[in-house]
Parts: C-alpha cells; structure tokens; sequence
C-alpha cells in the first residue's frame, strides 16, 4: 500500500466510525445500521455491567437500544476521531459525549428528565471496511452524579464536565495525518515509559519523576467521575496522582506479547493522529489496593485488573497539554467487592426489602 492510499484508507476508516455513531444516534433503523458498518460477528468490549456482547442482534438489545430509549433525542458529540494501525490492524479511535434528554432510568441510574452527558469513548478495530471489533467506554459514575446518586466520597478533582479539544488542532473525521502523529505518539509512549516505578514514590514529593518534562506547565488531565479534573502537574499530583499511588503502590503496566491475539491483556490501541494519540489496555494495568487514599474506600489487600485508555493532545512544541481518561471504575470497586448498581437499587427505592426472603 502506497503512503497515499495508506493515508485515504485511515481516513475512510474514521468517516466510517464517525458516520456510524451518527447514524446510530440520529436514525431510525438501528438493526440496518448495524449491518451496514459491522461485521455480523462483531464483539462488542463495554465498561461494567456489559463486558462481552458478541454479535449485532444481542448488542442491540443489550446495550444501544437501552440506551436510545434513556436518551431519545440523543446526540453523539464527537471530539476527536483517531486513525491508524496497530499490531497490523487498522483501528479508529473517538472520544467525545452522548447528550440529550435523560429521560428514562437507564442502568437503574434515576431519570432527571433534563439534559445529561455521557461521556462516551470508541475504539474499532476496521477489517475490510467494517467494524470487526468495537471498545465502548462509558463514565457511567458520571451519569450518576449528575442524577444526585453519586456513590462514591467527595472527589478530589474537580466534577465539572470535559471540555472537548481546541477548534483547528486536528484528529478530524476526514483527514489522517500519520506522520506527525507518529512523532505524537513517540512523545507519549516516552513518557509513559517514565511513569513512577513503586521504589520511585517515597521521592515523588521532593523530586520530579522522569515522565514530567513531557507536559505543559499549564495541562490539563481530565479524569473520570471519582477523581476528577486537575489542572497543572501540582493538580495532578495532588489529586490524583499521589493518591492512586498510595493506593496501589504495586502497578504496573501488562506487557503485550509480541504478534500475539489481540484480546491479550496490554494495549490493544495505540494510534497517533496529528497532534493526538490514544493508548488503551484491557486491562492496561493491574494492582493491589493496599492504601486507602482511593475513592474514600478502605484498603481491601485484593489484585485488580484496570480497563483504562488515555487520550492524548500535544502542543507545537511536543509538550502534552491535554489529557482525556477513560477508566473502568465500577469494574475495578467491583473486583474490590463494592456493587455500585445492587446499592443503587436501595437508593432510588428505599422500600425494596434489603434483607432476603
């Protein structure tokens, strides 16, 4: 494949993801819709409760169509539209929000009957031109807080809703450009590589860890629902990296096998596009709980596996400026013993009967 055609068959890719979740939010045939973008034997990854959903019949009933009836008038905001390969696959990438009308309970969350957002993640792996496998991320916890049933403490950060990126910077839906998103993503990878290491974290406060000339002075890290968004490296630091280091002082990332399948543990994406890249892993990292710094919860001393993807945004001196974070949350408190979704039954009704017949 010539550079060119290379570059028009990622573009074709990301007009397909993008037409799709349109025509998804916007139509009124969502079996046709299905069809017409996805493989027959596609296998849906979607943050806890859903999981695995294979085919288009059982993720239509199990997921969109709840969906479309909580949001009936729902609109599907995209922020950035991601494309490339990986591991030999060609793969897109979104971020951006559902909103709309929360006007039916949806995951037994209470309807508000106002305007709520979702924030809503995509990634697909593209196999001659249809969707073969889609990662739907979901910040549900969100969801609930703008409902008033927010399960978790106070978070550190701050709740207000993410801003999707800067007019003009890129990561459009109709246009690739693969070469400056390969130096994005040599930045980003670079840094990761410099994350604090577990004997690293008794000197985080008096020195700067090896991944910190990598950001702007002024980034911004938007976190999910539980922890919030922070601006700045101090503001990150102070609300949620020092926390979830205390936390888990063990994580670590899971090493991807090289050429193995691509549901293996480790990132299953990692793209860059212009000035933006994503990585994503499921799980990406896995850890112990052992602090009790972490969403108010007490330390549970249990392994955990955490779905996670980031989205990346550089500026034009190669400086990360913006950091979008998807996290499986109610997976991970639900490996640590917490069901967010059997409470929530007993909060929206305070006469179901706790105590068993």
């Amino acid at each position: 494949m010539t550079q060119g055609n290379e570059m028009d068959r990622y573009a074709a890719n990301k007009m397909l993801v993008a037409r799709f979740l349109h025509e998804v939010a916007d139509g009124d045939d969502l079996a046709g819709t299905l069809a017409r973008h996805c493989h027959a034997d596609c296998r849906w990854e979607i943050f806890h409760p859903f999981n695995s959903v294979l085919g288009l019949e059982a993720v239509a009933a199990q997921f969109w169509q709840p969906l479309r009836a909580a949001f009936p008038d729902y609109e599907q905001r995209l922020g950035c539209v991601i494309g490339g390969t990986y591991e030999g696959r060609e793969q897109v990438s979104t971020l951006g929000h559902v909103i709309g009308t929360f006007d039916a309970p949806w995951l037994g969350i209470p309807a508000t009957r106002g305007l709520a957002f979702l924030r809503f993640g995509f990634n697909a792996v593209i196999r001659d031109g249809l969707i073969a496998k889609a990662y739907i991320l979901l910040d549900i916890v969100d969801l609930m807080r703008q409902a008033g049933v927010y399960p978790f403490r106070r978070m550190p950060g701050s709740s207000e809703q993410w801003p999707l990126p800067p007019q003009g910077t890129g990561a459009t839906a109709d246009a690739y450009a693969g070469e400056a998103g390969g130096r994005t993503m040599g930045i980003v990878r670079e840094m990761q590589s410099g994350l604090p290491k577990p004997q690293e974290i008794p000197t985080l406060a008096t020195s700067p860890s090896k991944h910190s000339h990598h950001w702007h002075p002024n980034m911004n890290w938007y976190g999910p629902a539980g922890i919030g968004s922070m601006r700045g490296q101090r503001g990150f630091r102070d609300f949620h990296g020092s926390l979830f280091l205390q936390a888990f002082p063990d994580r670590g990332g899971v090493p991807r096998v090289p050429g193995g399948p691509e549901d293996a543990p480790g990132h299953y994406i990692q793209l860059g596009d212009g000035n933006y890249a994503v990585t994503g892993g499921w799980p990406s990292l896995v850890a112990t709980h052992l602090g009790a710094e972490w969403l108010g919860l007490p330390p549970t001393g249990r392994r955990v596996e955490m779905r996670v993807a980031d989205w990346y945004r550089v500026d034009a001196a190669g400086l990360i400026i913006d950091n979008w974070v998807m996290m499986d949350i109610p997976h991970i408190v639900h490996q640590m013993g917490l069901d967010i979704f059997h409470d929530l039954q007993f909060i929206t009704d305070p006469a179901r009967q706790r105590w068993p017949e």
